[in-house]
């Protein structure tokens, strides 16, 4: 379970930290959570001054509430709605939440909004990622969802940072969040009343007010960019444009004979080189040229690009983008290479490592580093590094020398388990 709300006494708070609980994304014991506010510290405490309110991890929208009552703990089930009149209770029968990556210009989003037909429970649940925890971010992102929407109106229950909002975007007006609060049932009469329990709750969880439509950016501006000038055409005009202008930038067609070849056009690496390091094409928006550039690039001119991988590992923020990178380095026969490969299994964000874990085992040397100064000394001091590596490891089926493992913990070479037999 995790801890999403929690309101009680200082001393109750500090018994809590002293045992390791706090509100956050980290699971934790229910049954040690209960043996902490049953502590003996808790005897003094008046009726209801506890309240916390948790989430079975293996449900979506399964919450429930603990409060102190008579010296012990009741537990129940709580619902979430949007005013006392309007009491909305959302169950998901198995299964996560919509886990969708998300990017500035909301590309990631469209899948979930391209029809109008009805949405089942699960799709209609949105965690946004960290970068875009706070309010005004993920109103931002939203609004420019709503721009693109299909459907002339589309709604959507979003967590940002562990408060749920029902989202209400409009295709020409933006969009409107909206909180939804906890609420709990009386059950036999034995809880405190149900006032109380509501102040409870929402001071667990917070009361953030109503919001007003945020309206939807302007679409002909998001789309266009710049103005086109056909003599900067990796640079100007709409994202579209830029994109088509670098597929056909690198190389000329030509067919002689019933062959066909490829011939270089002149400075084009130049070209596309400053294309790539120009700030018309930084920032979100314009992510994906960025990529393009890096592919194009390398693929024509692999020995030329390298400097510019290890550039922009310094410099890149997109997660998809840098994970072309790490793409392409994984073709690169260099220590250099290889080791930002094995660092990047640890100090990437999990955007990035997603691109970075199917690609790392095309180098054998990378692989080795990885292992041998990363897992092994991460082992078990920084279990949720060394958990990550062996999980790679085994979803790639790569093969691990015992050479490299030499020393290592047994429980170590027994989480490596066949990848060790078949070397």
């Amino acid at each position: 379970m995790i801890i999403r709300g929690l309101e009680a006494p200082e001393e109750v708070r500090a018994t809590l930290e002293r045992h390791g609980f706090s509100v956050g994304p980290e699971s934790v014991n229910k049954e040690e959570l209960e043996d902490a506010l049953l502590d003996d510290t808790l005897d003094d405490c008046p009726e209801g001054a506890i309240c916390v309110v948790f989430q079975d991890t293996s449900w979506t929208f399964k919450h429930k509430v603990f409060l102190l009552l008579d010296g012990h703990l009741e537990e129940a089930e709580i619902s979430w709605s949007l005013s006392e009149e309007e009491l909305v209770g959302f169950e998901v029968p198995h299964g996560e939440e919509a886990r969708v990556p998300l990017s500035i210009d909301a590309d990631g989003l469209l899948d979930l909004f391209e029809s109008d037909e009805d949405a089942s429970a699960e799709e209609r649940l949105l965690t946004l990622p960290e970068c875009f925890s706070s309010l005004p971010k993920a109103r931002q992102v939203l609004a420019q969802v709503a721009a693109v929407l299909a459907p002339e109106q589309f709604k959507v229950i979003v967590d940002i940072a562990g408060h749920y909002f029902l989202a209400t975007l409009e295709r020409k007006k933006g969009v409107a969040l909206a909180p939804l609060y906890p609420w709990v049932g009386d059950g036999d009469g034995e809880w405190v009343e149900g006032g109380e329990v509501r102040e409870h709750l929402r001071a667990a969880v917070g009361t953030p007010p109503p919001a007003t439509f945020e309206p939807c950016p302007k679409v002909a501006r998001a789309q266009s960019g710049s103005k086109r000038d056909l003599q900067r055409p990796f640079t100007t005009g709409s994202l579209k444009a830029r994109l088509g202008s670098v597929w056909a930038a690198a190389v000329m067609n030509r067919t002689e004979y019933g062959n066909r070849t490829f011939v270089e056009t002149p400075g084009a690496f130049e070209q596309l080189e400053a294309a790539l390091r120009g700030p018309e094409n930084a920032g979100a928006g314009f992510a994906s040229v960025r990529d393009s550039l890096y592919e194009e690039l390398f693929h024509r001119w692999p020995e030329k690009t390298r400097p510019l991988l290890f550039a922009g590992l310094e410099t890149e923020q997109d997660d998809a983008v840098r994970g072309r990178i790490y793409a392409c380095l994984s073709k690169v026969e260099d220590p250099v290479a290889y080791r930002a490969m094995a660092r990047g299994m640890k100090v990437e964000p999990p955007g990035v490592v997603e691109h970075l874990a199917p690609v790392i085992w095309r180098q054998r040397a990378a692989v080795e580093l990885l292992v041998r100064e990363y897992l092994v000394p991460a082992w078990p001091e920084d279990r949720a590094l060394a958990d990550r590596i062996v999980k790679v490891l085994r979803e790639e089926y790569v093969e691990v020398s015992p050479d490299w493992v030499s020393g290592a913990p047994e429980q170590l070479l027994k989480a490596l388990g066949p990848l060790l037999a078949k070397a």
